[in-house]
């Protein structure tokens, strides 16, 4: 009885360590995800160089001091400006696809690199909210005033945030972004690895929020898009994407209020809607800015 009594205990001791162990690895995975240009994803992985623009190397600096090295590419006599914010994973180079023809319409770009390039961590938009805010001071501070956001992903769910944050942002589109970061965490778990919410997802939660000093059930851009009105948004999302589900896109386009539209193409991976139609997804991105933004 006593062998029993501590085998049982060994086995349930074992599997917290496992338990704790797996979590710690799952969190890893969302923290520091490994940063790549994909040419297959996001197309131009050799700077603004590659499609002929030019360009400058700034510093942005947040309040908790991470230098983000971003692209600045002037429009000659313009004072408008789009903030184009990358996903996770991504680099600044993942707006590149929609920067000639918005600059070709006479905008300044603001390619922002977010805090996983910079030696901080990726929080699914938690700690990225700062990183948009500095975005929003540099370009006040050279005196932009019309300011406007296109997010990509991690960086969709990032930038409606600040747009409900920040009154400056007049006008935004968000692309194959999620109303929950902790809901696409569960999905994609569920998804890739058949892991069900108990008992490993409400470690990994706390894995991710002490190793990030986070709140990770905070990041939730459906609960914040409605505030956001009667500034205009548009939403685009492919109707079978692969890790972002489109029920998101759904979910906040019904929670938004007006103006608002949502671009559904019938492409099945994540964030290609460019990569699906250029053509289309170009004429959307610049017919928006130049009817809201002027």
């Amino acid at each position: 009885m006593k062998g029993i009594k501590k085998f049982t205990i060994s086995g349930l001791i074992i599997s917290i360590i496992l338990l704790i162990a797996i979590a710690y690895y799952f969190s890893g995975l969302v923290l520091y995800p490994k940063v790549n240009c994909n040419a297959d994803h996001h197309v131009f992985c050799q700077g603004p160089k590659e499609v002929g623009l030019d360009f400058e190397e700034v510093e942005i600096e947040t309040e908790d001091k991470l230098n983000l090295v971003s692209y600045w590419i002037p429009a000659k006599q313009s004072k408008a400006t789009i903030i184009l914010v990358h996903g996770h994973g991504g680099q600044r180079n993942e707006g590149i696809r929609f920067a000639k023809s918005l600059h070709a319409a006479g905008y300044n770009l603001l390619l922002l690199s977010l805090r996983r390039n910079h030696g901080g961590f990726a929080s699914m938009g938690f700690h990225e909210q700062k990183d948009v805010s500095a975005a929003i001071n540099f370009l006040k501070k050279k005196g932009f005033e019309k300011i406007g956001i296109f997010g990509f992903s991690m960086g969709a769910a990032t930038s409606i945030i600040a747009m409900a944050d920040h009154p400056e942002i007049k006008a935004g589109i968000f692309s194959s972004g999620y109303g929950s970061a902790i809901d696409v965490l569960v999905e994609s778990a569920k998804r890739d690895f058949g892991i069900p919410y108990y008992p490993l997802i409400p470690v990994v939660k706390l894995a991710l929020n002490l190793r990030g000093e986070m709140d990770i059930d905070t990041v939730r851009p459906i609960d914040k898009i409605a505030s956001i009105s009667p500034r205009p948004i548009a939403l685009f999302h492919c109707t079978k994407d692969d890790y972002v589900d489109y029920h998101h896109a759904e979910d906040l386009f019904a929670k938004a209020g007006e103006p608002k539209s949502l671009w559904s193409p019938d492409c099945n991976r994540h964030e290609r809607l460019w990569n699906f139609d250029p053509k289309e997804a170009e004429s959307r991105a610049v017919g928006f800015f130049q009817k809201y933004l002027k």
